[in-house]
């Protein structure tokens, strides 16, 4: 059966390269780690090892059709009132996008990142994030992070940066 209007044809997905592609083509030096695909913080910590302070969750949300990334040290919580103020939207509009949305921004559930080759997304790093050195972010895959300077990370991407979390 095929579409009668654009309406009842699913929505087109713009093609978007995957964080890692991105930071390839930028020349900003960085280290790709395999591992066993991980989900949650238990995950990193059984699986990784790494030092937590050093770790950087992203959490990616939706408000109509725009995404927001927020980049934060993986120990906090993400205050949504703060987030929602940084980002220039009403909290209310604000909501976790669904992990089909994830594909939208070449990304998969376990392994969202700051770094997103889609137009228009916005992204938002905790002020906590100026203050550290060396981090472990998502890479898009659940099976990979990316080891980067968080300096270099900050002065590519030029995040919107406020205190978002609790």
């Amino acid at each position: 059966m095929t579409p009668t209007s654009a309406e009842d044809a699913a929505p087109e997905v713009p093609h978007c390269v995957s964080p890692v592609q991105v930071l390839e083509r930028t020349g900003i030096s960085f280290t790709l780690h395999e591992h066993v695909p991980i989900r949650t913080q238990s995950d990193i910590e059984r699986e990784l090892g790494l030092p937590v302070e050093q770790l950087l969750k992203t959490m990616v949300f939706r408000t109509g059709q725009t995404f927001i990334l927020a980049a934060l040290p993986m120990q906090r919580r993400v205050h949504y009132g703060r987030l929602a103020k940084a980002a220039g939207v009403p909290r209310a509009s604000l909501r976790q996008a669904e992990p089909e949305e994830l594909r939208q921004l070449a990304m998969e559930p376990g392994g969202a990142s700051p770094v997103c080759g889609r137009d228009g997304v916005l992204v938002v790093f905790d002020s906590a994030v100026l203050d550290m050195d060396r981090v472990y972010c998502g890479s898009g895959r659940a099976d990979q992070s990316i080891e980067i300077d968080a300096g270099e990370l900050l002065r590519f991407l030029e995040p919107v940066t406020a205190a978002v979390t609790s």
